[in-house]
């Protein structure tokens, strides 16, 4: 399937926000600092119609979100769609999609968390290249890294080619919106672990591991032959059920398949520990297989965030280490 790449975010680009999964109720305070962020490098922002809608647990009817997601994709004034946040049941909306329309009028779609559901979907089967990145609750925090918007502009706006996708020099992991003061906390980063050496080069796949997994043995799972998968859990996970995850792709045959495997960076909240760490899973699920896989990466549910490109060929080598972009990821008019 011929890969898809969306036009890149232009001076002025109109930014659609969309909640295909849980509805917008984050606080107008945070809501407002997010938009106005985005305006000031020069985006416009608008709301996706369901987007305040509550029907249960999500942001409108099944058939509200698909609508309201397809506007976006089908309206000429929008540029690029920013998924708010995540939640659960993206994925209610993958067989109801008019592919053909988004085959026709491909755009920037980004977004991590739930989104991924939708991402890799898109990938398998239209190959539309999406961003695992920064989602509009990401711009609505406290403080928004200086890493987070390079890395959002490098590949989504100047639409490099060869960028590296390196290490921040501090990360935030603590749930700001409980902090006593409403902070971020950062500390140093003590950047990548290799978990094993070599090189590696492929198309990028992956992201939020649990929801990806959701997609096993449907329509919708992608291709994994010669792929590097990039995988990320969020905090209300455990250390066992990481570990049922990486088996499970184990027993799916997923690392006969992958060239090579890069791990997002877990918040402390899973409670990894002594004797029951992510190491030890990853000895258990990856024996007996060669391939390189570096461990805490700047992606996932920790701050600041890496804007990956779902489809995208890269290069990682742990002598250095390093993993770089072989191609854009956008195109330019």
């Amino acid at each position: 399937m011929k890969l898809i790449k969306p036009p890149a975010l232009g001076p002025g680009a109109r930014l659609a926000i969309v909640t295909n999964a849980s509805a917008l109720t984050a606080s107008e305070e945070a809501v407002e600092r997010g938009y106005a962020r985005l305006r000031a490098r020069g985006f416009e922002v608008v709301e996706a119609a369901n987007c305040r809608t509550e029907v249960g647990h999500t942001a409108g009817a099944i058939r509200e979100r698909v609508k309201a997601l397809h506007a976006c994709f089908r309206s000429r004034k929008v540029d690029g769609i920013l998924n708010f946040w995540g939640g659960y049941q993206s994925h209610q909306l993958l067989e109801h999609l008019d592919l053909d329309l988004i085959r026709r009028r491909p755009k920037a779609f980004i977004g991590y968390s739930d989104t991924t559901a939708l991402q890799v979907a898109l990938l398998a089967r239209v190959g539309l290249v999406s961003f695992s990145g920064p989602a509009g609750i990401s711009f609505a925090k406290p403080t928004v890294p200086d890493f987070t918007w390079e890395h959002f502009e490098r590949v989504l706006v100047r639409g490099e080619a060869g960028v590296a996708l390196g290490t921040a020099a501090e990360f935030s992991d603590n749930p700001w919106f409980k902090d006593p003061e409403g902070k971020m906390r950062f500390e140093a980063n003590p950047g990548w672990k290799i978990y094993r050496g070599g090189e590696a080069r492929g198309p990028i796949v992956g992201g939020n591991l649990g929801t990806m997994l959701l997609l096993a043995g449907t329509p919708y799972w992608p291709k994994l032959k010669g792929a590097v998968l990039f995988v990320e859990e969020d905090e209300s996970e455990r250390p066992e059920t990481v570990d049922r995850m990486f088996t499970q792709l184990r027993h799916m045959g997923v690392y006969d398949q992958i060239a090579g495997m890069v791990v997002g960076r877990f918040s402390r909240a899973v409670g990894f520990k002594d004797g029951d760490t992510l190491e030890k899973i990853l000895d258990d699920a990856l024996r007996g297989h060669r391939f390189p896989v570096i461990l805490d990466a700047d992606f996932g549910h920790t701050d600041p965030l890496l804007t990956i490109p779902l489809g995208v060929r890269c290069r990682v080598s742990t002598k250095k280490p390093e993993i770089v972009l072989e191609e854009a990821a956008v195109t330019r008019g």
